[in-house]
């Protein structure tokens, strides 16, 4: 009796094994099944709208149909396929753009999903970039995205889309600029300043440095921090009196806190050396290491010196008003971000020893110069 009762609650205890299998197979069915379309959203009708194209019906259907008779075809009549080659192209035709508008949906469907995350507005800059230039110069145009960039040369002319074309510039001008990319983010209108003021920058100053004129202050900067050449890693990791040295080998001397901010400000008092409001992409100020000198376009001056924002802060020959033991370290470094403008000033690095984020910038005496040969003068 007892091994009957054992046997039996087996039994059930199998049945409700299965019931509790069958049931869980219902409910993961249920949940995993794809969501039955919504008749009301537009992909809805669009699918509905090309499932029910068909292809035409031949006129031998048609003419039995409206006779409704069946059986064979009419004497001396020559049986027909059951469509003919216009309708076999109606056919593919059709197929074609129903194909080709569950494409559109599917792309759109991504697309919409990718511009969901990306909320950030392209930058677009110029190379070369504006400012002070001796010539006339062809610039082209650069997004830090794709994007769709226009330009025009006058506030208020109409804007001209950017095909990849250089821009001549052959005089004073400003340059205005503004993209938005196939999200729909958008830069917003800036313009860049260029001066076209002809002059022989070599009768004032070696080869391999710039011309700084503001009023009656007159001297010559390197163009890019030592080595003083484009495409160069820039030396940093320096003492002070390391970087006098260098600069004294080289028939030149340390710059001092004001030629600096000369420099970097220009003849306008701009707040970066490429004008009043800090861009993040415009020089190597939100980056984890010191990048090649002149690699940033943008991060030109008023007067064609580079990276003055950025890369690496510069030692200057200016002890420190706040404490005599220091001297003045000018410019930011890599990742100094908005603290790295022409009137940011550093002074707690010991003279003595290395610096792995600075470098140094050497300038020189110009030569004499004709008195009417001012920049930014009034």
């Amino acid at each position: 009796m007892r091994k009957k009762k054992s046997v039996l609650l087996i039994v059930v205890i199998a049945i409700a094994l299965l019931l509790l299998l069958l049931l869980c197979f219902r409910y993961f069915k249920g949940r995993f099944q794809e969501p039955p379309p919504n008749p009301r959203s537009s992909e809805f009708k669009i699918r509905t709208l090309l499932e029910k194209t068909t292809p035409f019906a031949d006129s031998a259907n048609k003419d039995t149909l409206s006779s409704g008779k069946t059986g064979t075809l009419p004497k001396n009549r020559p049986p027909r396929t059951r469509a003919s080659a216009r309708d076999a192209q109606r056919s593919a035709d059709s197929a074609a753009r129903k194909a080709d508008s569950l494409a559109a949906i599917d792309t759109a469907r991504a697309g919409s999903a990718l511009c969901k995350n990306d909320t950030t507005p392209p930058w677009v800059y110029t190379d070369p970039a504006g400012g002070l230039h001796h010539a006339a110069l062809s610039v082209k145009l650069f997004g830090t995205k794709p994007c769709a960039i226009e330009w025009k040369t006058d506030s208020n002319a109409a804007w001209n889309a950017f095909t990849g074309a250089a821009i001549t510039i052959d005089k004073t001008i400003t340059l205005w600029l503004r993209a938005k990319d196939s999200c729909g983010n958008a830069m917003a209108p800036r313009g860049e300043q260029y001066e076209l003021a002809p002059e022989d920058t070599v009768a004032y100053c070696p080869s391999d440095m710039e011309h700084i004129l503001v009023g009656a202050t007159s001297f010559c900067m390197d163009r890019y921090e030592w080595p003083n050449k484009k495409g160069s890693l820039p030396r940093a990791y320096i003492s002070l009196y390391q970087a006098m040295d260098t600069c004294v080998s080289a028939g030149k001397r340390l710059c001092t806190s004001d030629e600096w901010t000369i420099a970097c400000t220009g003849p306008y008092g701009w707040k970066y050396p490429y004008g009043q409001a800090y861009e993040l992409y415009a020089c190597v100020t939100n980056d984890t290491m010191a990048r090649s000198s002149g690699s940033r376009p943008e991060c030109r001056g008023y007067f064609g010196v580079f990276d003055m924002s950025g890369n690496l802060a510069e030692w200057t020959s200016t002890k420190s008003s706040k404490n005599t033991q220091f001297y003045n370290v000018r410019g930011g470094f890599w990742e100094s971000g908005p603290q790295s403008g022409c009137f940011d000033v550093r002074y707690s690095y010991y003279p003595q020893n290395r610096h792995n984020p600075v470098g140094l910038r050497c300038c020189a005496d110009a030569r004499p110069q004709p008195r009417n040969r001012q920049h930014g003068a009034d």
